[in-house]
């Protein structure tokens, strides 16, 4: 990881979620695949993070339009879909794109756009528009111009909510195969602001800590154990299991005591940010 300030190659990450496979393409949105960590994993996570936004969603009606904006194999796409009148999704994966309509297939009421979200997005009103893991891919310029047409789509009742996995301290990013760049709440405070938002809602996401202190235990142990077999679906399992086995203390005590300690670990947070039009949150 780096903590320089390069530019993210935007083939480099189409490149990425591409080689994941269709078949795998779940799991890679959720960045558990390259760990094999179980579906169960994903699915603790999601659960996780739709208790965190519950309430959010709550304020939607049910007669509302979501635009889901990089919307991966599309999980979330299918939820908005049980949720509201109309979900138009937008990915640059292919196999991504295929994952969503696969997943999406049996819902009248979706619509995946396989295209760059720069220069794609529907020329109308939303009530709802969701970010998932979306701008930790782009470079800062290019997320205060989105942001800045997400926000002339929305209307005075509306709302974008973002995920995004961030940094404690301070910016880093990742080169090679997978870029993507981890930004503090507070720089994505700044990009907010330039982008025309403020009075920025923010909560942790506990669901992602979760999983990515099994991520990092398995990065501990390929690290060390070298001569355990490096790609391993039954390792990952049982490294999954055995927290979850222990999860008031893995996955609650123990976060929480580090950061008393103001010790980063795991490396990596993840936040929920909710924008408000750009005239409400002005007023």
């Amino acid at each position: 990881m780096s903590s320089g300030s390069g530019q993210i190659d935007y083939d480099a990450v189409r490149r990425y979620f591409d080689s994941a496979g269709e078949q795998a393409s779940l799991a890679a949105s959720y960045m558990a695949h390259a760990q094999e960590l179980p579906p169960a994993a994903v699915h603790y996570r999601l659960k996780a993070e739709l208790a965190t936004v519950g309430d959010w969603l709550e304020e939607v009606p049910a007669s509302g339009a979501v635009l889901d904006v990089g919307c991966g194999a599309g999980t979330w796409t299918a939820l908005f879909a049980e949720r509201y009148c109309s979900v138009v999704g937008i990915e640059a994966s292919a196999s991504m794109a295929k994952a969503a309509r696969r997943q999406t297939i049996a819902l009248p009421n979706v619509e995946i756009v396989e295209g760059d979200v720069r220069d794609s997005l529907p020329d109308r009103c939303f009530d709802l528009v969701f970010l998932g893991g979306l701008c930790m891919y782009l470079n800062e310029e290019d997320v205060v111009t989105l942001l800045r047409e997400l926000g002339d789509r929305i209307g005075p009742d509306g709302q974008i909510v973002l995920r995004e996995s961030t940094a404690p301290r301070r910016s880093s990013r990742t080169l090679g195969e997978y870029q993507a760049v981890y930004r503090t709440v507070a720089a994505y405070g700044d990009l907010f602001r330039q982008a025309g938002f403020s009075g920025v809602e923010v909560r942790r996401n506990d669901g992602y800590t979760s999983m990515e202190i099994a991520v990092e235990l398995v990065e501990t142990r390929r690290r060390w154990l070298t001569f355990l077999p490096r790609r391993s679906a039954l390792l990952g399992s049982i490294t999954w299991w055995s927290l979850r086995a222990v999860a008031p203390l893995s996955f609650w005590a123990l976060p929480r005591a580090l950061d008393r300690l103001q010790i980063e670990w795991p490396g990596l947070q993840n936040h929920f940010f909710r924008l408000r039009s750009p005239a409400t949150s002005s007023s």
